[in-house]
């Protein structure tokens, strides 16, 4: 990339900070924030290949200040994962002093409330003189891409959002007066009150916000992240609003593009990892065509199923239907079936054609189970599969009567195929059946149903989440 150009913000991104991200801490636990690491591994590659001088770091856990933000001030600056029984993790950066004296100065001029956090404030307010874990997460997976840059860390700010919305626009002055190329990152993690048994307590508002929040940055709508209502936040119980907000100024009046990498809710807390760069900057290993699945927010019903399998494998209590909170969109009861793939392939898939328990939540989880434990084609699910398995789970409509096989399209329609006894069904859309003839041949064979039996023909529709 052309670096003698001015100064920028290159890229900036959301990154979660879950301790369990680092093998030493996480061990066999890693495999709960799977889909994180990819997507951590991921962003780093990107920050890689942008090459940048410098790595701004925005941490919820940083030092807080009443009424100011503060920045990290010390020119060497260290951090381990001690508190986390891993000492041997361990940081050194070294602070970029010039680009931190030219942030000062911008707030000054602005009238911004900025600090210089040295040891002396450190000491004044009790912080430790290291880094925090936070922080320290982002820049492991840096350090571990190869990318090791001079970086600016900070805390965040307890100013409305948009105050802290015009600390990215001075940080951007600041870059370009200092001709740096920036990557700004904004460590948070989303609700802490997924769950039942989630850290911070359950509530309704966390999975809330957390779609709301995912469905917007999927969407680059900047002003709709700034007017997220205040209650809705202060009920999610999340970490990463005010640090994304900073982090989202940089961009102010320009044209973006947003690229959600994953999101994960286990443990009862939301991680997303999202990338944001300027329209027309080409980075490989973001590439439209490498971005799959993860790019979505897993649905609440692909959720209660991947939950209910990872207990059930680990020997644990599946979840209750009691404890799950679905969209009001959803029906109340309905037949569903539950597919479970490995590596791309088939690992299991039960459903039902009508719906045989008191709702929705009770169907998904009796059908995921039999799905990894009941399907008599697989091997039950083993822990040490959990983390290249892969979920979907089809809620089906009301079937209707088909004259034949022009009433059938096997991309839109799911196919029943009934004769006596014998039932045969097919799910819509599935890769290779592109005709209706071949969709009832395979159900047929599925019933053990000869091709010259006559046969009843049903068909179904289908919403699937996955």
């Amino acid at each position: 990339m052309d670096r003698d150009g001015p100064g920028q913000v290159v890229l900036g991104a959301l990154a979660p900070h879950p301790p369990l991200l680092i093998p030493e801490v996480g061990g066999d636990l890693m495999l709960e924030v799977e889909n994180t690491r990819l997507a951590m591994e991921r962003l780093a590659l990107a920050v890689k290949e942008i090459d940048p001088d410098v790595v701004v770091v925005i941490s919820p856990h940083g030092p807080l200040l009443p009424k100011a933000i503060g920045i990290w001030a010390m020119g060497k600056l260290r951090g381990d994962f001690a508190q986390f029984r891993a000492p041997e993790v361990a940081l050194a950066v070294e602070n970029d002093l010039e680009l931190l004296a030219a942030l000062l100065d911008e707030g000054q001029a602005l009238s911004y409330p900025l600090r210089g956090v040295d040891e002396n404030m450190l000491h004044r307010y009790g912080y430790p003189p290291e880094l925090d874990y936070a922080t320290l997460i982002p820049l492991y997976y840096l350090e571990k891409a190869g990318v090791k840059k001079p970086v600016l860390p900070m805390g965040m700010g307890l100013l409305r959002p948009r105050e802290l919305y015009k600390f990215g626009i001075v940080l951007r002055r600041a870059v370009e007066r200092t001709g740096r190329r920036a990557v700004v990152i904004a460590s948070g993690d989303l609700s802490h009150r997924l769950t039942m048994d989630a850290p911070a307590g359950y509530s309704k508002s966390g999975s809330l916000f957390d779609r709301t929040l995912w469905e917007l940055l999927g969407k680059g709508d900047i002003e709709g992240i700034l007017n997220i209502d205040a209650k809705l936040l202060e009920d999610a119980g999340e970490c990463g609003y005010r640090s994304l907000v900073m982090m989202l100024g940089c961009w102010d009046g320009r044209s973006i593009k947003t690229v959600p990498l994953s999101y994960e809710g286990p443990f009862g807390v939301g991680y997303g990892v999202c990338v944001i760069h300027q329209r027309g900057l080409s980075i490989p290993s973001l590439d439209e065509k490498k971005e799959g699945s993860q790019n979505r927010l897993r649905h609440p019903l692909v959720e209660l199923a991947r939950r209910t399998v990872e207990a059930i494998a680990r020997g644990e209590r599946p979840p209750s239907p009691k404890d799950v909170d679905l969209p009001e969109d959803l029906p109340s009861r309905a037949a569903v079936f539950v597919t479970l793939e490995k590596d791309g392939h088939l690992r299991g898939c039960i459903g039902t054609l009508e719906p045989v328990h008191s709702n929705l939540a009770e169907e998904v989880i009796a059908n995921a189970r039999q799905a990894a434990f009941g399907d008599p084609r697989f091997p039950t699910v083993k822990v040490d599969e959990l983390g290249r398995i892969t979920y979907s789970v089809d809620v089906l409509g009301e079937p209707e009567p088909a004259a034949d096989e022009r009433d059938l399209d096997p991309k839109v329609f799911g196919v029943i195929v009934r004769a006596g006894r014998r039932v045969g069904v097919l799910l819509p859309d599935i890769e290779g059946i592109d005709t209706a003839q071949v969709q009832v041949d395979i159900a047929r064979r599925k019933a053990g149903i000869g091709p010259n039996e006559p046969v009843e023909l049903y068909r179904f529709r289908v919403e699937r989440y996955t």
